[in-house]
């Protein structure tokens, strides 16, 4: 019986200025919620964590998503935490995410930013037939890949997804109408609550909610309702891109 992957929603750092602030200045993450560090090419990795507040841990991964070494980060020191080998990704999770998900070294990373998440049912092997092999030394001729039937990548052990907070900004950068499923909060002695999906348009704006945590608000334009909204980033529960076959009514 195959286990559930863990689901992680991340930003990705993927340009210097995004790698350089990181997670600096936050006073809040949610609880799985992540950054992805994402460099050109693998080399040595230095990490410190002056002027970052959140208690953190960090995972160094191999070129494929394998976790290669964590390492936990104190707030606000200055420490340098080096990776043992050359890496091309890093993940930052809250202190404790990876015991508590029973995620640790020898563990595989994928999804967004690292690798697509599917499943082969074959593998690519070149047939080179024996008349046309070369004499000791000379390269091998191209020759056309034949599957192998029955092999299978198995999945990742975590998953990761891009943070609804990462989704909002990429559609207010290219002024898509976003489709949101999102819940109120639960009160004492009722359940909780899911609104039927919205249509929520650009501008996206940011902000922090009433205890000053960081992007912890989203206002938009709810379509759905006509007229300006604002929604826990926390209470959502389903954000995509809209296709031009929802109804916004």
């Amino acid at each position: 019986m195959s286990v559930a992957s863990k689901q992680l929603y991340i930003e990705v750092a993927d340009t210097p200025i995004k790698r350089e602030f990181g997670l600096k200045n936050r006073k809040h993450l949610s609880k799985n919620d992540g950054m992805l560090f994402r460099f050109p090419q693998p080399h040595y990795l230095n990490f410190w964590m002056e002027s970052t507040y959140l208690p953190l841990e960090i995972a160094f991964l191999s070129n494929d998503g394998r976790i290669l070494q964590i390492e936990e980060m104190v707030p606000l020191s200055t420490k340098a935490i080096r990776s043992r080998t050359p890496c091309k990704y890093a993940l930052e999770v809250n202190r404790g995410w990876f015991k508590e998900n029973n995620i640790d070294v020898g563990c595989k990373i994928g999804g967004v930013g690292i690798n697509p998440i599917q499943k082969r049912t074959a593998q690519m092997t070149p047939q080179v037939p024996p008349q046309v092999m070369p004499p000791v030394g000379e390269l091998l001729p191209e020759v056309p890949l034949e599957p192998q039937e029955g092999l299978t990548e198995p999945n990742p052990d975590v998953v990761l997804n891009l943070s609804f907070k990462e989704k909002l900004q990429d559609a207010d950068l290219k002024g898509q109408d976003m489709v949101i499923v999102y819940g109120l909060k639960e009160r004492e002695g009722e359940p909780s609550l899911t609104l039927s999906p919205r249509v929520i348009s650009p501008p996206f704006m940011l902000e922090p909610d009433e205890n000053g945590k960081h992007d912890a608000v989203v206002k938009a334009w709810d379509k759905s309702q006509g007229g300006w909204r604002s929604f826990i980033i926390d209470n959502i529960i389903d954000l995509e891109y809209k296709n031009e076959e929802i109804a916004t009514s």
